[in-house]
């Protein structure tokens, strides 16, 4: 239904993706991890047709994403990370319009995914607040029927309950036999909704596999703190995978033995060394050197 083929774009300046490769299949759900800029929501705008890739190909429904873009737009339901809705509709007849392009509307979905994401649809879109018009993007795209869906960071912002919700619906559809991609820089969200997982990191590729498995991996994170900051950039040099250095720190992880590691410190000077075994939240964050979620 989705697949990507050394899908790259680069920007001027940096960012972007670089040689993506990946496909999600009728009834799955493809969760696509990865730090702020890691690329996410570049990949979901090449899907849906708004750039065109410097290389490589992405393709919905086996259609170019660029070339077929107003066919794909009308044929997926996607839901922006922010999306941009005029501030003098309400939120029900911006709902009747997106339902109109993408072939009708539910009226009793729509009452159903209003009650459980807690957002009223009388009011203009301008009182709504940015959460309140992120509610009516998802809306608009899990009223459809589409055979994909795309959502971008959509948990991002939305309570406890409406998370819930939002998972709720997610596996209903995927259990319609739907195709899904959604973007998220949580582990545990992904492993809720989602039958695979995509890990990316500068806009490559570095992990793929079922959530099952991501479970399951439990990663050894090391925190070194050298001498100075030239000392761990020159570490992280070597190094090459799985490090991040935040001044004269580096954080690793590594799946295996230390022995490798403690021999390659031993050209170094090292003031501090702190690692064990952690969970996976933990290690994914600290593998991508982000900590914020």
């Amino acid at each position: 239904m989705i697949r990507c083929e050394g899908l790259s774009k680069f920007y001027e300046g940096g960012g972007g993706i670089a040689g993506l490769s990946l496909q999600v299949k009728a009834g799955e759900a493809l969760g696509v991890l990865g730090p702020t800029d890691a690329g996410k929501s570049t990949l979901v705008r090449l899907l849906m047709g708004f750039c065109r890739p410097d290389a490589g190909s992405a393709q919905i429904f086996g259609k170019d994403c660029f070339g077929k873009r107003h066919e794909i737009q009308r044929e997926v339901a996607y839901a922006a990370a922010s999306p941009a809705i005029e501030s003098r509709a309400t939120g029900d007849s911006w709902l009747r319009f997106q339902a109109r392009y993408h072939g009708g509307y539910n009226p009793e979905k729509a009452r159903r995914l209003s009650e459980r994401l807690d957002i009223g649809l009388t009011g203009r879109a301008i009182s709504l607040g940015e959460t309140g018009r992120k509610k009516l993007g998802l809306m608009a795209a899990l009223m459809t029927d589409a055979q994909v869906t795309i959502l971008d960071e959509p948990f991002y912002g939305l309570d406890s309950m409406e998370k819930n919700a939002l998972s709720d619906f997610i596996r209903e559809r995927r259990g319609e036999g739907k195709a899904m991609l959604i973007t998220s820089r949580v582990l545990e969200e992904v492993q809720r909704t989602c039958t695979q997982v995509a890990i990316i990191r500068q806009g490559r590729l570095v992990l793929s596999q079922p959530v099952e498995a991501l479970a399951l991996t439990r990663q050894k994170v090391y925190h070194i703190t050298f001498k100075d900051a030239a000392q761990a950039a020159a570490f992280a040099a070597e190094w090459e995978t799985a490090v991040e250095v935040i001044g004269s720190r580096a954080l690793v992880a590594i799946p295996a033995s230390p022995q490798v590691l403690i021999q390659t410190l031993a050209k170094y000077t090292v003031f501090d060394l702190v690692g064990g075994r952690e969970d996976s939240e933990e290690s994914f964050l600290r593998f991508h050197g982000d900590d914020v979620v």
